[in-house]
């Protein structure tokens, strides 16, 4: 089945900016991208080594450009190619079209590059869940205990409670849940074995692999 995709204009300027960029340095930056020994998990990185032949503005737009058309491809289980005519086929002006042209094969070239495809795997794997967790704290109250009549304080008790916002697909949802101090201690000694399991398990892979392996929400620097 042919692909379709109808940019919005905003998302079409975009994609035109990049044909600003010189087409050397972006023919350069291909085949430097698919000679690295190393290739980089995360966008933080990756745009680093696009830094080493655009100035700043230009690899900020053009990972963005990049990464998105990459995930486009593969949330629809396209080809490169195919989203490329797509793109082309969506834009009406001659001129625009001109302008696409001169950097379509660049364009493609980076989708289909080692690196972008290993941070869209990278991003799409830490985020494919129904349910993704926004902000979750701990709420510490102190409770007081009155007296029959409501007048005097006799005691308190000191309650904890987990409140926890998360995403779905049908919008923001949040939950709160009553614990107690044994409740948080626990909740504390999971964390910290999640923590340590984490570390040991990328720890073997890559030494194993010699493969590099990304924590999820951990940049590649505290990975080393």
């Amino acid at each position: 089945m042919a692909v379709k995709i109808k940019p919005n204009p905003d998302q079409l300027n975009q994609l035109l900016r990049c044909a600003n960029i010189d087409g050397e340095k972006l023919a350069d930056l291909v085949v430097d991208l698919g000679s690295l020994s190393k290739p980089p998990l995360v966008p933080e990185r990756l745009l680093d080594e696009l830094k080493k032949q655009l100035n700043e503005e230009e690899a900020e737009l053009l990972l963005a450009q990049a990464l998105s058309l990459s995930m486009f491809v593969r949330v629809n289980e396209s080809k490169s190619v195919d989203v490329m005519k797509a793109l082309r086929d969506a834009i009406d002006s001659p001129e625009q079209q001109s302008e696409w042209d001169s950097i379509a094969v660049s364009m493609q070239g980076l989708i289909d590059s080692t690196p972008i495809r290993l941070v869209t795997k990278a991003m799409e794997l830490s985020y494919d869940y129904a349910n993704l967790l926004r902000k979750a704290r701990i709420i510490t109250d102190l409770r007081p205990l009155f007296d029959d009549d409501g007048e005097n304080v006799e005691g308190g008790v000191v309650t904890h409670t987990l409140r926890v916002a998360y995403s779905s697909d049908d919008g923001n949802h949040e939950v709160s849940l009553a614990l107690d101090l044994q409740d948080v201690k626990k909740l504390r000694e999971q964390c910290d074995r999640a923590i340590k399991k984490a570390h040991s398990i990328r720890d073997e892979f890559v030494q194993s692999t010699k493969k590099p392996c990304l924590i999820s929400g951990e940049s590649e620097e505290q990975n080393e």
